[in-house]
């Protein structure tokens, strides 16, 4: 078993290739939140990365939930990046960490395995100026491709797109596919990235 030195020094070598990796593409993090669950060794970093100058897009990401294990002993394997537009959606900062911490719980407890797409259908814990209540996890999209998959010593971690949706949009993913989702995206009006689309 792990010594608890061994763990810290295991997360600190994560944190430095995949926060390392953020920063490369979307520069400084304002400010992070640490989730940590004692009991079963869950301990998980999220970042907020606020729009450059010039740019129009706010990012939170995950450090930490690839190492992260289920129930089943399961490690998840994966990171979260959610882009949206730097106005938030109309809401606070901390009410989408909030959030993002509930997902990403029930995701631990919840989720068998980290296969994608997955959707999790609409919820009432969505921030309240969203019409986006239901969330997709999928492949990454627009990023950078060195993003997708990240080498952190011999483990291989995948950045998955984590994305709210409307309850119509989570429909369609459920019941004609990701690749029937994409089509409908490249035909709307507003950006994939707003949650008050």
């Amino acid at each position: 078993m792990e010594s608890t030195k061994e763990r810290e020094l295991s997360f600190d070598i994560r944190r430095t290739f995949i926060l390392g990796a953020y920063m490369r593409e979307w520069q400084m993090p304002e400010y992070r939140v640490i989730l940590k669950k004692p009991e079963t060794g869950a301990y998980v970093e999220i970042y907020y990365f606020p729009a450059v100058e010039g740019e129009e897009i706010a990012r939170f990401a995950t450090v930490g939930l690839s190492a992260t294990h289920r129930p089943n002993g399961q490690a998840v394997g994966t990171e979260w990046v959610m882009a949206l537009t730097s106005d938030l959606g109309g809401e606070s900062m901390d009410r989408i960490f909030t959030y993002l911490s509930d997902l990403i719980a029930h995701h631990i407890e919840a989720a068998g395995d980290s296969r994608i797409p997955r959707v999790m259908e609409e919820s009432p814990l969505a921030p309240a100026n969203w019409t986006t209540t239901a969330f997709l996890l999928d492949e990454l999209r627009g990023e950078s491709e060195e993003l997708e998959e990240l080498q952190v010593g011999s483990e291989r971690v995948e950045i998955l797109w984590a994305l709210p949706v409307t309850a119509q949009e989570a429909a369609l993913i459920l019941s004609e596919g990701v690749e029937a989702f994409d089509s409908y995206v490249e035909n709307i009006e507003h950006s994939i990235i707003d949650p008050r689309r």
